[in-house]
């Protein structure tokens, strides 16, 4: 469990292969649901129906297979975490988490359902959040003195490559994982009717342990490492567009076998594909994606690592999570007031690539 110490001093490391390794496994997640379930690889969308109201099995399945590996990375890979410094406040987290929250649901997505799943699938909607968000985080992380906070040393960042057995560690995990998805689409296949929907859940489920895992490896789950993507002004850590990188490549690949080349009429286990249809870039997601933003820069933390990282149980993260949903309650409170300002997605609790369903011809 984690614990707060004074004086901490964070030395940032540039970590390319860990990242391209870890966005791999993040990419293989999203692939595996939108084949098995034709859902997209969005947490917030996930939190949201929950807050919402909406108890959908697969929503708890998906965050339940978050925490799993969560779990797992705190047993089997500690250094996936980090304990934060006494200057990482409780409340710049829940600051930084109600932001998080609200430009969630404003923006209708975040850094997976826009970031990577929407970009793969090159949504030009998904394209402008993520670029805003982007900005706006930046601008936050030096306004609100994250770095510091953080306890990042003002040292430039050090190469450190990935070791063979790292790399035979996510070759196992990703064979694993792809040959669980396989299995689960051979099982989905054969059965109808409860047990299909079993199957359903323990496929979302996977995905999430899967995905929680690539957050890990990647080093998405250390604030002090998105900060240090974030912060232009010092020592400068570029590993995070490599976690992307590879994320959204793979991810890509997936939505064109979906959508161009029709591999499958319908999910494998659902009834039909659930890929958004909204292209319009309206203000609501422009507003959205600066809160987003503006609460990702002070934190550094964003709604997947976040709900992975409960598993160390620090104060921090504890409160962003709680701030996270009350942000989301409030944009559900402002929806309902005014109705003008509501989200396409706003009262169906549903995120990017959930707000509509269609299904590929």
């Amino acid at each position: 469990m984690s614990s707060l110490i004074e004086g901490a001093s964070v030395v940032l490391k540039f970590t390319p292969q860990h990242a391209l390794l870890g966005g791999s496994l993040i990419g293989i997640a999203a692939v595996g649901k939108l084949f098995l379930t034709g859902r997209v690889l969005g947490v917030s969308g996930a939190i949201k129906g929950i807050v919402n109201g909406d108890t959908a099995p697969w929503r708890p399945a998906f965050l339940s297979g978050l925490i799993a590996g969560g779990l797992a990375l705190s047993h089997y890979l500690p250094s996936a975490f980090e304990v934060l410094p006494e200057t990482y406040t409780v409340s710049r987290a829940t600051v930084g988490g109600f932001l998080v929250g609200l430009g969630a649901a404003l923006g209708n997505g975040c850094t997976s359902g826009h970031g990577i799943c929407g970009n793969a699938r090159l949504s030009l909607r998904s394209l402008a959040f993520t670029l805003m968000f982007m900005a706006s985080g930046a601008a936050s992380c030096f306004l609100s003195g994250a770095a510091k906070a953080a306890g990042i040393a003002n040292v430039a960042p050090a190469f450190v490559a990935a070791s063979v057995t790292d790399v035979k560690t996510v070759a196992t995990t990703a064979a694993a994982a792809i040959a669980g998805f396989s299995l689960l689409g051979k099982i989905g296949q054969s059965v109808s009717g409860s047990i299909k929907s079993v199957v359903e859940k323990v496929a979302t489920g996977t995905s999430g342990f899967v995905f929680a895992l690539g957050l890990g490896f990647a080093g998405m789950c250390r604030p002090s490492k998105v900060i240090g993507f974030l912060n232009l002004a010092g020592p400068w850590d570029p590993t995070l567009m490599f976690v992307m990188g590879s994320a959204v490549v793979i991810s890509a690949a997936g939505y064109a076998a979906i959508q161009k080349f029709k591999v499958l009429e319908k999910p494998v286990v659902c009834e039909a594909f659930s890929i958004s249809t909204l292209s319009n870039i309206d203000k609501k997601l422009l507003i959205g994606a600066a809160l987003f933003g503006a609460g990702w820069g002070i934190g550094g933390i964003c709604p997947g690592p976040g709900v992975v990282s409960a598993a160390e149980m620090s104060p921090q993260v504890l409160a962003y999570l709680g701030s996270l949903c009350l942000g989301m309650v409030v944009e559900r409170l402002i929806s309902k007031a005014a109705p003008g300002c509501q989200c396409p997605a706003s009262s169906g609790s549903k995120t990017e690539g959930e707000s509509s369903k269609k299904k590929a011809q």
